[in-house]
């Protein structure tokens, strides 16, 4: 971590511990039969007490149909490995494995970082991919039936990969050949380290001849704690986002150029001094080309903390965030559209208050907040990710996990 992000992480340590809190007040349920209104806690069956971060994803494990839970290990925790939470009518169910040892995971190091769940094999089975702090890259394949494996190693990985600092990564088809490929962003340096020649956007390509890494050229010393793929500039090749956190390199998106190169976008409409904690590649418009949601963090002199909506023109920066608040530390945020009205809302979460909130886009394209939910329990840890996914039935889920020093939970809410 950066001189300045530890600087920055002890103010907001010092704003908490101040009381600048808000108590805790439970949200009624919409009554049956009426639209959708408002998020409800739905994390029965979730984990409550080790320390969950970096992030999590969703997949259908166990060949239901629905979307179940996946993390990657809790810090700190004597059972460190991936964990999966099976969605069930009623709740989160997590999985046990009768006579198989880590929930047949191989004996391996593990700790927290970041999870990709997809097909990477072909065989029809999720797979399972980790961005480990400290560690590095590792893949688990799917050699059983079911969510309990066995899993096992990959060991045809380059090295280079597998010692890379990282604790974010998604998969995607990135050159639309079926196969799902890897995207991966450094995590932040240690304090002292130099970070010009090294790190920075790698993908991890998925061929017939076996596992290829390339780094984006442009991208080295970028580091960050969130990726999204998603097209931006039409070209029919995926576009990257990361969530850049130095603040003097706000290289948010990585256009492709539709031959297996990538280049940063200008900066050109966006504030000065941005970091980004989340990001997410997400049509709000609805005309086939996505927009950048960021959670935004930075010093509070800068007025550009919280949720921020971007479009990019081809050439500049179009800021979209009007009515959102200016200063909100927000890590969390995605967006769902809930109502099914043709306009996605806002998800945001903040970092150590317990507050998400809710906000709605108007005719007039002005953002209002529409449901503030305050979480007491949470309130001394940070939040880490805010995602959503939708049911088979149509449900939308919000699911956020939090971590501090000895603490943290994973908890999920329910449009209804």
């Amino acid at each position: 971590m950066t001189k300045w992000l530890w600087r920055t992480m002890r103010l907001v340590v010092c704003l908490s511990a101040c009381g600048l809190l808000s108590a805790c007040t439970p949200e009624p349920s919409a009554p049956k039969g009426q639209k959708g209104t408002r998020l409800v806690v739905a994390a029965d069956g979730l984990p409550f007490g080790e320390e969950w971060r970096q992030d999590f994803t969703f997949a259908d494990m166990d060949g239901d149909g629905e979307r179940d839970l996946i993390t990657a290990p809790p810090r700190k925790s004597k059972d460190a490995w991936p964990r999966i939470f099976l969605r069930k009518q009623n709740g989160w169910e997590a999985i046990t494995c009768p006579g198989g040892s880590r929930n047949g995971f191989p004996a391996k190091d593990y700790n927290y970082g970041g999870v990709a769940v997809a097909d990477f094999s072909g065989d029809g089975k999720p797979d399972i991919a980790l961005a480990m702090h400290e560690i590095g890259l590792r893949l688990f394949f799917n050699v059983g039936t079911g969510p309990c494996g066995p899993w096992e190693e990959q060991a045809n990985l380059p090295d280079g990969v597998t010692q890379f600092r990282s604790r974010s990564l998604v998969s995607a088809d990135m050159n639309r050949d079926g196969r799902f490929d890897i995207v991966f962003l450094s995590e932040a340096p240690p304090m002292n380290a130099n970070t010009d020649a090294t790190g920075g956007i790698g993908i991890l390509w998925n061929e017939t001849s076996g596992w290829r890494v390339q780094t984006i050229t442009g991208s080295e010393g970028l580091f960050g704690d969130d990726l999204s793929i998603g097209e931006v500039n039409g070209d029919g090749v995926p576009d990257i986002a990361v969530g850049s956190l130095s603040d003097i390199r706000p290289e948010f998106l990585w256009l492709s150029n539709g031959n297996g190169e990538w280049r940063a976008a200008s900066a050109e409409g966006l504030p000065s001094n941005m970091i980004a904690w989340s990001v997410h590649l997400i049509d709000f418009d609805n005309d086939g080309k996505d927009e950048l949601l960021l959670g935004v963090g930075g010093a509070p002199i800068y007025k550009n903390g919280g949720p921020r909506v971007y479009r990019w023109d081809g050439t500049r920066w179009q800021d979209l965030s009007q009515g959102l608040p200016q200063v909100l530390w927000v890590c969390g945020a995605t967006a769902v559209d809930f109502d099914q009205d043709g306009r996605k809302e806002i998800v945001t979460a903040e970092m150590y208050t317990g507050i998400v909130k809710v906000y709605g886009q108007q005719p007039d394209g002005k953002w209002e907040e529409r449901q503030e939910i305050k979480e007491e329990k949470f309130s001394q840890v940070r939040n880490y990710k805010v995602r959503s996914f939708r049911t088979k039935s149509g449900e939308d889920f919000i699911v956020a996990n939090y971590a501090g020093e000895a603490f943290g939970t994973i908890t999920a809410w329910l449009w209804q």
